[in-house]
C-alpha cells in the first residue's frame, strides 16, 4: 500500500500545492499542519496533568466566577461544532480506513476533549492562567487561519457550505477560547468585600510575576504597571514589591547554609560546589534559552543569503516567485522576534540567579561572622569583610550574567565556522588560523590582566581599611592636627599603589581591545584574500555580505569570550577570598560548657553558676605564651567577685576567656546559666535608647523604669528630645563616655541574666554615679544581689563590700579569697589597700548622701516635662539631642506598651514591630538620612565629570570613535563595490588594488580604535579617579566633626568603596560603549535611509516610540538604580556596626535577632534591585520588537523595491549592505539606552561625590595670623570671654556666658555631674566646636583667627577614649615623623610602657592592629601619654585621661605628669575627684555655667560649695 493510497485528494502529499502558490496541499495540511497543536498539547498536557494531579483545590470563591462559566460554555460549544464536523467527515468518507486525513480529524476532535479536561483541572487547581493551553489555542488560531485561507481559495464556501460553515464557527470560538484564557482570573469576592487598605497594601506589594501568565512573563508585561508609575512619579520604597519567597535571603541563605555544611564536612569545601547545589536550577534552564537563541541567531544569516539570491535572481531572466521575498522578509522577522523572547528569558533567569547568589554570599558572611574566632577575625580587618561583602559578592553575582559565554562562545564560534565553510568554502581556514594565533596572546593578556587584578583588590582593601580607621578615629585625627599624615597616607595608596595599577589595566585593556577589533577584520582579510585568489570564484556580494554577517556574529562571542574569562579569572580570586573567609576558624563551641542551673537535680546554692578550674588561655592557638594560665575560680549564685590587677595582667582576657572569646588550652570552663555582659568599651547601636536596652527582649514598663533608676538614666533620659525614644547616633556619638556605659550596664539587667560580667563599668562615670550604681545594681543590696556578679574594676573602694577579691597578675591568678583574709593575711591588697584606699574609707557608712541627687532626677518623665522644656543643653551629650522647647516629648510611650515578661531570646515579634515602628520625626532624627536626588542627572554633573576627565581628553575619545565607525562603514562600502564589480564581471578584477584599499581602511578602523581606549583609559579614568577622590578625602577630612556626628560611616564609607570603584572602573568603560554603540546605531540607520528611502517612512514613526519607550524606561530606571544604591548603605552599616558589637551579640544570645535584621536590611536593598534588572528585560524586549520591524522594513521595502522599482534600481551590494546593518541594530537599539541608562546611574555615583564635596561645610584650615611667633604660645595663659558654643546650628548652647581666665603654667581640674559641660569646654578651646558668642585668647591671640592646624599642632590632649591606628607604634605615637628613637624611647618609659613595648617583636616597629586590638585599653591610655610627652606644647588636656587605669599606676603616671608637664598649663577633667585635689584651682560647671572657681582648699573649708559636697560623696572628705 502506497503513500499516496492513504490521501483521499488529488493532490497527493505535496506538501506545496501545484495550483494554488503558495499554499499546502488538503492532504498535508489536514494530517500534518492541523495535528501540530494536537500534538503539543498531548506532550505537555500529560506532564500537567500529572502535576495539578499532585495538588489540592484552589478556595471556591477564586473558582466560582463568571470567567470559569464562560470559558465552560465556550468549550461545549466547540465540542458539538468539532464533533458534528468530525461526524459528517465519517458519514460522507468513501474508505475511512485508508484515509490519514480523517484519522487526523478524529484524533484533534479526542484532544478537544482532553483540552477541556485539562481546562477544568487548572482552573481549579492553578491560579493563573496555564502556558500549556494558552500555546495550544494559539497555535490552533494560526493553524486555523492557514487552513481557512486553503478554503476559500478552494472554494469550499460553495461547494461544501455545511463544513465550512462549521469550520469557521470552529475558529471563532477557538479564538475566543484563546482571549478567554488570556483574561486575567477575577479577583476573589472575599478579597473585594474585605477590601481594607491593609489587603490592599498586601495585595499591590505582591510580586506580578508570580500571578502572570507566559506571554506578560515573556514580554515583561508584568513590569508595566510599575513602568507607568515610575514615570507619573519618582519611585520610593513604598511602591515595590516584596520579594517572591525563593528570593527571600533568609530562603537563599539557608538552603546554602545546608549545602555549605555538607562541604564543611569535606577535606576540601568547595564553595563553588555549594552555589551550584544552591542556585543552579533556574541557571541551567537559562542555558537551553541561551543555546536556542544561539541557534536562532545564525538563522538570520542564512536568510539574508536567500534574499540575495532572491535578488539577484532579478537581474537574470528566471526570478523566483515574489512570495519567497515576503517568506524570507517575515522569516526575518519572526525568528528576530523568537531570539528575543529566548535571549530575555535567559538574561532574567542569569540575573534572578546573581540576585539570590549575592543574598546567599551576604547572609553566609554575615551569619560567618557572628561566629569567627578571634585570631580569624584579627587576620580580615573590617574594611576586607565589607568588601568580602561589596565588591567581591558583586564579582561574583555580575559574572551570573555571562558565564554562559563560556560554553555558548566556543558552540557559536563552532555554528559559525561550519556556516562561513558552507559559504566561502576552503578559504575560511585562513580566517582559523588567524583566530588560532591569537588564542596564546590573549591567554598571555588574561593572566597579566588576572594578576593586576588581584594586586587591585589589595589596594582597594588596603585604602578602605585605612579609611575606616580614619573615621573610626576623626575625633582623635583633628584633636591632633593630624590630618595632613592620614591625608597623605590614603594619597599615597591611591595614587602611587591604585592609579599606577590602573594605568597598566588601562593599557592592558587597549592591548586586549586591539587584538580583539583587529581579529574579526584580519579574519575577513585573510579570508577573502584566499577565496578570491585560490577558489576561482567570484567574490560576489551574497558570498561578502554573508560571510561579513557570520564574522560579525562570530566577533561578539570572540570579543565577548575573553572578556568573560577575565571577570571569571577575577570572581575566583573573589570566590576564593569569600571561600576562605567561611572556612577560616570559628569559635571553638566547646570551650565554654552551658548548662542550666534550673534543669540540674543535684544543684544547690553552695554549686558555683560560674567555674573555671586550671584554665589556660590563649588569644590564638599559634600564640607562643599563654595569657592566662591555671585560673581556677567559682562565682556562686548570689555572689560578688571582684577582679583587680595592673593594666595588662589579664582582667578583660578572663573575660574573655568566659566568654569562650579565646582559645582554651587546658582546664574546663562551666557555665551554669545565662550570661550578661557588660563590656569595658560600651558599645551602643545605631537605635533608640530604649531598643539598647531592651536588646530585643519584650518591653516591660515596669522593670524597665526600675533598670533606669538603679542605673541613674532617668535624669540623662529626661533631658533627650525625645525622651527614651531619642536615637542613638553611630557608635553613640551623642551620648558621653557615662551615659553609654550605663546604657551598656542596663541592657545588661533588663536581660535578667544569671551570671552577670562586668568589665570596668565604674570607671567611665563620675564617683558619685559610680558609687550609686554601686549600691542599686552591683553590690549586696542592688538590684542583682540575687544574681552571680564577677566584677573587674579599678575602684578598691568597693572591695570590703564584695563577697571575694581576685588579684591577677602577668596571667596568673595571685590571690583569691575574702576581703577580710587577704587584709588580715597582710597580702599584696593589704599594701594597695592602705596607700591608696583612703579615698574609699566613709563609703559604706555614708549611703543616703548620695541617694538624694539621684531619686530627685527620677521623678515620673511625665511630671517632669515643664521643667525640662526650660532645660539649658549641658554638655555634647545633652544639647545634640535637646532640641525645641515645643517639641512634644512622647513620654507617654513609656506607659502605652502593656506590661509583660522578659524573654530571654529575643522574639521575632519584636523585630516585626520594628520594621513597622514609623520613621522617627525630624526632630527626634539625629542620624541624616541618604537622599536620593530626585529626577534626570543635571547637566553640571556631567560638565562636572568631564572638567574631571580633561575636555580635552574627551574632545580626544569622540573624534577617535567617530573615524574609527566612518572606517568600519568606509570597508564595507568598499566591499559593496568590490562585490558589485565582480558579480558585472563575473569573475575577481584587479584583486589587489581592492585588497589593498579594503586593508588600509580597516586597519585604520581597528589604530583609530585602539587610540580611543587609551585615551580614554589613560587619561581621562584616572584623572577623573584622581580628582574626584582627592577632593572627596579632603572634603570628608576636613569637616567638622558635626557632619560626622550625623552621617553613618557605612554611608561615607559606602562612597569610599563601591562609590568609587563605580567612578574608577564603570564609568570609563560605559561612556566608552555609549559611544560606540551610539554612532553604530547613526551608521546604520543612515546606511538603511541611503540604500531604501522608502525606509524613512518607517523610521520616523518608530523613532517616536522609541524615545516614548525610553522616557518610560529612563525615568523609572533611574530611580530604581538609586533606590538600590542607597539600599546598600543601610547593609554595610549594620554590618560594621555588628562586626563591632559581635561580643556583646554573643554573649546576649542575640545572633538571631542581629541575622534577621541583616536579611530585612538585604531583602530592602534587594526589593529595589529586582524591578531594576527586570526594567531593562522590559526595555530590551519592547527595543528588539522595534529592531525586529527595521529588520523587517530594511528586507520587505527591499523586496518591494525590486518587484515595483525601476530596474537599475536592483543592486543586491546594497540590499545586503543595508539588511546586514539592520541585523545588527536589534541589539544596538538597546544598548543606546542601556549604556545611557548605565552613564546615569554611575554618574549619580559622581553626583554622590561631588554633593559630598559641595555639602560638607570645609572648616576653614587656611587663615594665617601674620601676628603669630612660630614659638607661640609660649606662656600658655588661656582666657575665656563671654563663651558659650553649641554643638549644631538649632542646637541649645551646651556652654554659656563663661568668663575665666587661667594663668601660665597654673594647673586647673574641671569637675561637674555628667553632662555638665566639661568635654564641651575642651571642644571649644580645640576649636572642634566654634563659639556661638565671645571668644577664647591663648597669650593674648583669638584662636578663632588661626589655621585649625596651627591651632592644634601648638595644644595637647590625652582623649576620654584611646584610640590607636593600624600601623606601627612609631607611626602610632609620631605620625609625622619628627622624632628620633631616643625621643620616643624616653616617652614610652615616662608612660610606663617601655617594658611592654621592648618585649614586642619589633619594639618600636611592632604592629598595632585595627584599633589598637592587641593593646589592653588601659595600655592604650598609656600609649596616648607617651604621644603627649612628645608633642612638647605648653597646654595640656586631660580628658579623664585614666579611667581605665588600676589605681596604682594611676599613681604613678599622675606623678610623670605631674614632673614631666611642670611647665605646662594643664586642664584636667575629672571623674575621679582625687585626681584633681592637687590641681592650683578647680573649675565647677553646673548646666554649662560656671558654679565655683577657686582653690581647692578654699572650697572645701566651704561646706555648702559644689566641690565640697561631690568630695564628700567621693569619700575624701570626713
Amino acid at each position: 500500500m502506497s503513500w499516496n493510497e492513504l490521501c483521499p485528494n488529488g493532490e497527493g502529499w505535496g506538501p506545496f500545492s501545484q495550483h494554488r502558490v503558495p499554499d499546502f496541499t488538503p492532504c498535508f495540511e489536514e494530517s500534518v499542519v492541523v495535528t501540530v497543536p494536537s500534538l503539543f498539547l498531548l506532550t505537555f498536557g500529560i506532564a500537567r496533568f500529572w502535576i495539578l494531579s499532585k495538588r489540592s483545590n484552589l478556595p471556591i470563591d477564586m473558582t466560582n466566577n463568571w470567567l470559569y462559566y464562560a470559558k465552560m460554555i465556550t468549550l461545549t460549544c466547540l465540542l458539538v461544532a468539532v464533533w458534528t464536523s468530525t461526524a459528517l467527515a465519517i458519514m460522507n468518507a468513501d474508505a475511512w480506513v485508508k484515509n490519514i486525513p480523517l484519522h487526523a480529524k478524529i484524533y484533534n476532535a479526542f484532544m478537544v476533549v482532553f483540552a477541556t479536561c485539562l481546562h477544568y483541572m487548572e482552573y481549579f487547581r492553578n491560579p493563573i492562567a496555564s502556558a500549556v493551553l494558552l500555546f495550544y489555542w494559539l497555535f490552533v488560531v494560526i493553524v486555523n487561519g492557514v487552513k481557512l485561507r486553503s478554503l476559500v481559495l478552494m472554494h469550499q464556501q460553495t461547494s461544501d457550505s455545511v463544513q465550512f460553515g462549521l469550520f469557521v464557527v470552529i475558529s471563532v470560538l477557538s479564538l475566543l477560547m484563546f482571549a478567554l484564557e488570556c483574561t486575567v482570573r477575577p479577583k476573589s469576592q472575599y478579597i473585594v468585600l474585605d477590601d481594607t487598605s491593609v489587603s490592599r497594601k498586601r495585595d499591590k506589594l505582591e510580586c506580578p510575576e508570580e500571578t502572570s501568565n507566559i506571554f506578560s512573563r515573556l514580554t515583561f508585561e508584568w513590569m508595566t504597571p510599575l513602568m507607568r508609575l515610575g514615570y507619573e512619579k519618582p519611585l520610593t520604597m513604598d511602591d515595590l514589591w516584596d520579594l517572591k519567597n525563593d528570593d527571600q535571603s533568609a530562603f537563599v541563605g539557608d538552603t546554602f547554609e545546608k549545602y555549605w555544611a555538607i562541604e564543611m564536612r569535606k577535606s576540601r569545601p568547595s564553595l563553588l560546589r555549594a552555589l551550584v547545589y544552591t542556585l543552579g536550577g533556574p541557571f541551567f534552564l537559562a542555558a537551553l534559552f541561551k543555546a536556542l537563541q544561539d541557534i536562532l541567531q545564525f538563522t538570520q544569516p542564512m536568510l539574508l543569503q536567500k534574499l540575495m539570491l532572491w535578488v539577484t535572481s532579478y537581474t537574470t531572466d528566471s526570478p523566483e516567485p515574489a512570495y519567497r521575498g515576503i517568506l524570507i522578509a517575515v522569516g526575518m522577522f519572526v525568528t528576530s522576534i523568537c531570539q528575543t523572547m529566548f535571549l530575555h528569558q535567559y538574561f532574567h533567569r542569569c540575573f534572578t540567579t546573581g540576585m539570590r547568589l549575592r543574598a546567599a554570599l551576604v547572609t553566609a558572611i554575615y551569619r560567618k561572622t557572628l561566629l569567627l574566632s578571634n585570631a580569624s577575625r584579627q587576620q580580615s580587618t573590617v574594611g576586607e569583610i565589607v568588601n568580602h561583602m561589596s565588591v567581591d559578592a558583586q564579582r561574583l553575582m555580575d559574572l551570573c550574567t555571562y558565564l554562559h559565554i563560556v560554553w555558548s562562545g566556543p558552540l557559536q564560534i563552532v555554528i559559525a565556522l561550519v556556516l562561513l565553510y558552507g559559504t566561502m568554502g576552503p578559504s575560511i581556514w585562513a580566517g582559523v588560523a588567524v583566530l588560532v594565533l591569537t588564542i596564546p596572546l590573549n591567554t598571555f593578556l588574561a593572566k597579566k590582566m588576572r594578576a593586576c587584578q588581584k594586586i587591585q583588590m589589595g589596594n582597594k582593601d588596603a585604602r578602605v581599611k585605612l579609611m575606616n580607621e580614619i573615621l573610626n578615629g576623626i575625633r582623635v585625627i583633628k584633636l591632633y592636627a593630624w590630618e595632613v599624615p592620614f591625608f597623605e597616607k590614603v594619597s599615597f595608596i591611591r595614587n602611587d599603589l591604585e592609579l599606577n595599577m590602573l594605568k597598566k589595566i588601562g593599557v592592558l585593556s587597549a592591548v586586549q581591545n586591539f587584538t580583539w577589533t583587529s581579529i574579526p577584520f584580519l579574519v575577513s582579510l585573510s579570508s577573502f584574500a584566499v577565496f578570491v585568489v585560490f577558489s576561482g570564484r567570484p567574490l560576489t556580494s551574497d558570498i561578502a555580505f554573508v560571510s561579513i554577517s557570520l564574522y560579525s556574529l562570530l566577533s561578539f562571542p570572540m570579543a565577548m569570550f575573553p572578556n568573560v574569562i577575565t571577570s571569571t579569572i577575577e570572581a575566583t580570586v573573589s570566590l576564593f577570598r569569600i571561600e576562605g573567609y567561611l572556612s577560616s576558624e570559628e569559635l571553638d563551641p566547646s570551650a565554654v560548657i552551658h548548662e542550666d542551673y534550673r534543669c540540674q537535680p543535684g544543684w544547690t546554692p553552695e554549686t558555683p553558676l560560674l567555674e573555671i578550674d586550671q584554665g589556660t588561655f590563649k588569644w590564638a592557638k599559634e600564640d607562643d605564651a599563654p595569657v592566662l594560665e591555671d585560673i581556677n575560680l567559682a562565682l556562686k549564685k548570689g555572689n560578688v567577685m571582684a577582679v583587680v590587677g595592673r593594666v595588662g595582667s589579664g582582667k578583660s582576657s578572663l573575660m574573655s576567656a568566659i566568654l569562650g572569646d579565646t582559645v582554651k588550652v587546658d582546664g574546663t570552663v562551666v557555665v551554669r546559666g545565662s550570661l550578661a555582659y557588660v563590656p569595658q568599651q560600651p558599645w551602643v547601636m545605631n537605635a533608640t535608647v530604649r531598643d539598647n536596652i531592651t536588646f530585643g527582649h519584650r518591653f516591660d514598663p515596669e522593670f524597665y523604669g526600675r533598670v533606669l533608676e538603679a542605673c541613674a538614666l532617668k535624669s540623662d533620659i529626661e533631658i533627650l528630645s525625645a525622651g527614651d525614644q531619642t536615637e542613638i547616633g553611630e557608635r553613640g556619638i551623642n551620648l558621653s563616655g557615662g551615659q553609654k556605659a550605663r546604657v551598656s550596664l542596663a541592657r545588661a539587667i533588663y536581660a535578667r541574666a544569671d551570671i552577670y560580667l562586668l568589665d570596668d563599668p565604674l570607671s567611665a562615670v563620675d564617683a558619685h554615679v559610680g558609687r550609686h550604681i554601686f549600691n542599686h545594681v552591683i553590690g549586696p543590696n542592688g538590684i542583682l544581689k540575687n544574681k552571680a556578679r564577677l566584677l573587674v574594676t579599678h575602684g578598691i573602694s568597693y572591695l570590703p563590700k564584695v563577697d571575694k577579691v581576685v588579684m591577677l597578675r602577668d596571667g596568673h591568678v595571685i590571690l583569691n579569697n575574702t576581703y577580710d583574709f587577704l587584709m588580715n593575711q597582710r597580702t599584696e591588697l593589704y599594701s594597695l589597700m592602705t596607700d591608696f584606699g583612703n579615698q574609699g574609707s566613709n563609703m559604706a557608712n555614708d549611703d543616703s548622701d548620695g541617694d538624694g541627687e539621684i531619686e530627685a532626677g527620677s521623678l515620673p518623665l511625665s511630671d517632669n516635662f515643664e521643667e525640662r522644656c526650660t532645660h539649658i543643653g549641658r554638655s555634647e551629650e545633652e544639647a545634640c539631642l535637646n532640641k525645641d522647647a515645643d517639641l512634644y516629648l512622647r513620654c507617654e510611650r513609656l506607659n502605652s506598651i502593656s506590661s509583660g515578661h522578659s524573654l530571654r531570646r529575643p522574639s521575632k515579634t519584636s523585630l516585626k514591630k520594628a520594621e513597622k515602628k514609623h520613621l522617627l520625626q525630624d526632630k527626634e532624627r539625629l542620624m541624616t538620612v541618604e537622599e536620593a536626588a530626585k529626577g534626570s542627572v543635571a547637566k553640571d554633573v556631567y560638565k562636572e565629570y568631564a572638567k574631571s576627565c580633561s575636555l580635552i581628553g574627551v574632545a580626544v575619545v569622540l573624534v577617535f570613535q567617530i573615524l574609527a565607525q566612518i572606517s568600519q562603514v568606509g570597508a564595507n562600502l568598499w566591499l559593496k563595490e568590490w562585490s558589485n564589480q565582480n558579480q558585472q564581471e563575473q569573475g575577481n578584477s584587479r584583486i589587489w588594488f581592492y585588497l589593498g584599499i579594503y586593508a588600509v581602511i580597516g586597519w585604520s578602523a581597528t589604530i583609530f580604535s585602539v587610540i580611543q581606549t587609551l585615551a580614554l583609559w589613560v587619561t581621562c579614568a584616572i584623572r577623573s579617579a584622581k580628582v574626584l577622590h582627592s577632593e572627596m578625602l579632603e572634603s570628608v577630612i576636613r569637616s567638622p566633626m558635626s557632619f560626622f556626628d550625623t552621617t553613618p560611616l557605612g554611608r561615607i564609607l559606602n562612597r569610599f568603596s563601591k562609590d568609587q570603584h563605580t567612578v574608577d572602573e564603570i564609568l570609563p568603560r560605559s561612556f566608552g560603549g555609549y559611544f560606540r554603540v551610539l554612532f553604530s546605531v547613526m551608521a546604520t540607520v543612515a546606511i538603511i535611509a541611503f540604500s531604501t528611502p522608502f525606509f524613512l517612512a518607517l523610521i520616523i514613526p518608530l523613532g517616536f516610540i522609541y524615545l516614548y519607550i525610553q522616557r518610560y524606561y529612563l525615568e523609572t530606571s533611574r530611580e530604581l538604580k538609586r533606590l538600590d544604591s542607597i539600599g546598600k548603605s543601610p547593609v554595610y552599616s549594620h554590618f560594621q556596626e555588628s562586626i563591632t558589637g559581635v561580643t556583646s551579640i554573643r554573649a546576649y544570645e542575640q545572633q538571631n535577632r542581629f541575622i534577621y535584621d541583616n536579611e530585612t536590611k538585604l531583602d530592602d536593598n534587594q526589593r529595589a534591585y529586582f524591578p531594576s534588572i527586570a526594567c531593562n528585560r522590559w526595555l530590551a524586549v519592547r527595543l528588539e520588537f522595534l529592531g525586529s520591524i527595521i529588520i523587517f522594513g530594511a528586507a520587505i521595502f527591499a523586496v518591494v523595491g525590486v518587484l515595483y522599482g525601476d530596474k537599475s534600481y536592483i543592486d543586491p551590494g546594497l540590499v545586503g549592505l543595508s539588511v546586514s546593518y539592520a541585523l545588527s541594530v536589534t541589539q544596538a537599539l538597546n544598548w543606546v539606552i542601556r549604556s545611557f541608562c548605565e552613564i546615569e546611574a554611575s554618574v549619580v555615583m559622581t553626583e554622590y561625590i561631588t554633593l559630598s564635596n559641595l555639602s560638607l561645610n570645609r572648616q576653614t584650615l587656611y587663615r594665617w595670623s601674620a601676628s603669630k611667633s612660630p614659638m607661640w604660645p609660649e606662656k600658655g595663659e588661656i582666657e575665656f570671654h563671654d563663651y558659650a558654643t553649641r554643638y549644631r546650628a538649632g542646637l541649645d548652647l551646651a556652654i554659656r556666658d563663661v568668663s575665666f581666665k587661667i594663668a601660665p603654667r597654673e594647673k586647673i581640674g574641671v569637675c561637674g555631674r555628667t553632662g555638665s559641660g566639661k568635654t564641651s569646654l575642651t571642644l571649644g578651646l580645640f576649636r572642634i566646636i566654634e563659639a556661638a558668642q565671645g571668644s577664647i585668647t591663648i597669650d593674648g591671640i583669638d584662636i578663632s583667627t588661626l589655621r585649625l592646624f596651627d591651632l592644634r599642632s601648638r595644644l595637647t590632649i590625652i582623649p576620654q577614649d584611646p584610640v590607636l591606628f593600624f600601623g606601627t607604634v612609631r607611626s602610632n605615637l609620631d605620625p609625622f615623623g619628627t622624632s628620633d628613637d631616643a625621643e620616643l624611647w624616653k616617652a614610652l618609659q615616662n608612660a610606663h610602657l617601655s617594658e611592654h613595648i621592648s618585649k614586642m617583636d619589633g619594639k618600636l616597629n611592632a604592629a598595632v592592629l585595627e584599633n589598637g586590638d592587641n593593646f589592653s585599653i588601659g595600655q592604650r591610655q598609656l600609649v596616648c601619654l607617651a604621644r603627649a610627652l612628645l608633642r612638647h606644647t605648653s597646654i595640656l588636656v586631660l580628658d579623664e585621661a585614666t579611667a581605665a587605669i588600676d589605681v596604682e599606676t594611676d599613681a604613678i603616671i599622675q606623678e610623670t605628669i605631674r614632673e614631666q608637664f611642670k611647665q605646662c598649663t594643664i586642664i584636667t577633667i575629672a571623674h575621679r575627684i582625687n585626681t584633681v585635689m592637687d590641681s592650683d584651682r578647680i573649675l565647677v560647671l553646673e548646666k554649662g555655667s560656671i558654679v565655683e572657681f577657686d582653690a581647692p582648699q578654699s572650697l572645701l573649708a566651704n561646706k555648702a560649695s559644689s566641690f565640697y559636697s561631690m568630695s564628700k560623696e567621693a569619700g575624701l572628705v570626713e
